[in-house]
């Protein structure tokens, strides 16, 4: 932390580790006594390894697997810098349209699970907070087998 007028970023060591190109988490100042708190999209992708585990045949349950790691990995860093879930403020999902699942794909993507996994993990760890959020179908994700990530902002005050 050089200056603390300037954003600086890091990668909390619990979650794996970013490409050169970015750190997983930013902190800004914005006030004396407040920061502003970004998240680089979390994926399914294993702390332990940094890889996509190993797809299982079923999209569905390999979608599900994958927005579980990422909400682990957005509480990992949320903690990093001393932040919750209570304190997010917006979040973005993307979710990969076409899976190659003909019954995966003719669903909604509101509708294929990781909603009601998010609403859990933010019950549980975030006390019910919905912030607003926003929800994009995409073509492709970073990694071939990538179908989730989740995009977080937050700020908490000192």
């Amino acid at each position: 932390m050089a200056d603390s007028n300037k954003p600086f970023a890091i990668d909390p060591p619990n979650v794996a580790p970013a490409p050169e190109t970015y750190r997983q988490v930013a902190i800004t100042s914005i006030l004396p006594t407040s920061k502003l708190i970004t998240l680089a999209g979390q994926c399914g992708i294993e702390p332990s390894t940094g890889k996509v585990p190993s797809p299982t045949g079923n999209r569905s349950e390999d979608l599900i697997a994958q927005a579980r790691l990422a909400y682990s990995n957005v509480l990992e860093c949320l903690k990093a810098v001393g932040a919750t879930p209570r304190d997010v403020i917006h979040v973005r999902h993307y979710v990969v349209k076409s899976t190659g699942d003909p019954a995966v794909d003719a669903t909604e993507i509101v509708e294929r699970g990781w909603g009601k996994l998010w609403c859990e993990f933010m019950d549980r760890e975030g006390g019910g907070h919905r912030p607003p959020d926003t929800v994009l179908g995409v073509a492709s994700l970073a990694k071939h087998d990538l179908m989730y990530e989740v995009e977080v902002w937050a700020i908490i005050h000192n």
